[in-house]
């Protein structure tokens, strides 16, 4: 009776624990998939605005540097130039007899591998016209098209966020010269007007979840995905943030003005938050703590854009962190490597980001 009253009334650890799990994973999802949204409405603006860049050839560009940036971005993306990486990456490794530069190497080839058959496979599934041939404006969809049905994702960005997703995590402390470089080549398939935005991140998401795959034993794939994920997903938001900042002017309907100034007030109420526990941390409290300030960083930073849409995503993904946090038992307030100088940087750049979004709304004039 016991045992069974027990088994009645009480939840398994393991079910408890998976629903904990579970919650931030979706809230993830459903702030990826309102980025891609956010971002889908950008697509044929931004590739108006790359065509006028342009000479009469659309990827033949004016400017030196974005038709240098185009350029290389082209030959580092390309199939046999990822190749040859991981051929020198083996090479090194072996001749040197450094295991992480041959795990490097293998890994590398496995990732490009999987990016390679699910790129082909899904353009030609999904049918999206390139951006030359857009004619109407609007989505235009021929599953199993054939060629110039293949804009989504972008080969190149898969391809280069796969095999960099695999050399961060074996050369950590360069991670962000290799991620910087993979963003480039993404960049660069926008400026040569092969691809539109979302192509270049549909491509992006996809090769880092593979690249995280790829570079962590078999068995773990979900918690990779899922460590990917929650990794891409800030990343992510603040691109579609900067995004629409940059393309949609101050408005004067309601209920922008509204959500700018509440983003505004909610983003110092935050940071003078962060700065009372940086300078006294003893005032610590239910009430007072880092992962709260930080949460009305971020939800004021999206509010201070003006859309409730860019808000939504951003809230999501503060809420992710959140619950993932409380999930694992981890207290941001409390962590160790976290020193002053790095707190100090945190609120100087929720300061500077303010104060970008604020002269930067509307510069790019797309829409």
């Amino acid at each position: 009776m016991n045992s069974s009253g027990e088994g009645r009334g009480a939840t398994p650890p393991e079910e408890h624990r998976d629903r904990r799990t579970l919650l931030p994973l979706l809230c993830s999802l459903a702030a990826l998939g309102l980025s891609f949204v956010g971002l889908f409405e950008i697509d044929v603006p931004l590739t108006r605005f790359v065509r006028s860049l342009n000479d009469y050839q659309i990827d033949h560009l004016r400017n030196p540097w974005l038709a240098r940036l185009s350029d290389v971005g082209d030959r580092l993306g390309r199939g046999e130039s990822l190749a040859v990486l991981s051929l020198i990456l083996l090479a090194i490794g072996y001749s040197l007899r450094r295991s992480v530069w041959k795990s490097a190497g293998w890994q590398t080839l496995v990732a490009h591998g999987l990016a390679g058959l699910s790129n082909n496979l899904l353009k030609h599934l999904v049918g999206r016209a390139r951006p030359k041939f857009m004619h109407s404006g609007k989505l235009e969809l021929f599953p199993l098209g054939g060629s110039g049905w293949d804009s989504f994702p972008s080969g190149h960005s898969m391809a280069s966020f796969a095999v960099a997703a695999v050399l961060a995590v074996r050369f950590p402390r360069a991670r962000w010269v290799i991620l910087s470089i993979a963003a480039a080549v993404a960049a660069s398939r926008i400026l040569r007007g092969a691809h539109f935005l979302t192509d270049t991140a549909g491509g992006a998401v996809l090769g880092v979840l593979l690249g995280m795959v790829a570079a962590h034993p078999w068995k773990d794939w979900r918690a990779s995905l899922a460590s990917a994920l929650y990794g891409l997903m800030p990343v992510l938001v603040w691109l579609f943030v900067a995004t629409w900042t940059v393309s949609h002017p101050a408005s004067e309907q309601w209920p922008a003005p509204y959500l700018i100034g509440a983003g505004f007030a909610m983003s110092l109420i935050g940071l003078v938050g962060h700065v009372l526990l940086m300078v006294r941390p003893a005032v610590r409290s239910v009430y007072v703590t880092r992962p709260l300030a930080r949460l009305l960083i971020g939800v004021g930073i999206g509010l201070f854009t003006g859309s409730l849409l860019v808000t939504t995503t951003v809230l999501l993904v503060c809420i992710a962190g959140w619950l993932r946090r409380e999930s694992t038992g981890q207290d941001a307030a409390v962590e160790p490597g976290l020193g002053w100088r790095r707190e100090a940087a945190f609120g100087l750049a929720a300061l500077l980001t303010l104060y970008a979004m604020s002269e930067l709304r509307g510069a790019l004039p797309i829409l």
